[in-house]
């Protein structure tokens, strides 16, 4: 586990600024791990990385317009969110 991920572990833990939530894909993830999401309120967040490869595999084949559910919190830089759940089926906005 690297510093990073480790850091996102524990800001995931602390709960702070995280949810579950419905995701719209507006940008897919790039080979850098980077995507464009907008939650159902119209908020758009941009993810820049994953707690795990796991979640990262499951994010990556996410095409424009998809919707996913999953779990974002704060990235420990302070910019951008980290994706620390994805959740099975995703809803239509």
């Amino acid at each position: 586990m690297t510093l990073v991920e480790r850091d996102a572990t524990a800001a995931a833990d602390s709960g702070a600024d995280s949810g579950v939530g419905t995701y719209r894909v507006v940008d897919p993830m790039d080979e850098t791990g980077r995507m464009t999401v907008k939650s159902t309120d119209g908020e758009t967040h941009t993810v820049v990385g994953a707690l795990d490869e796991r979640l990262s595999r499951r994010l990556a084949d996410r095409a424009r317009g998809a919707t996913v559910r999953m779990e974002l919190s704060r990235a420990p830089s302070g910019t951008g969110h980290v994706v620390a759940r994805v959740k099975a089926g995703a809803l239509p906005l």
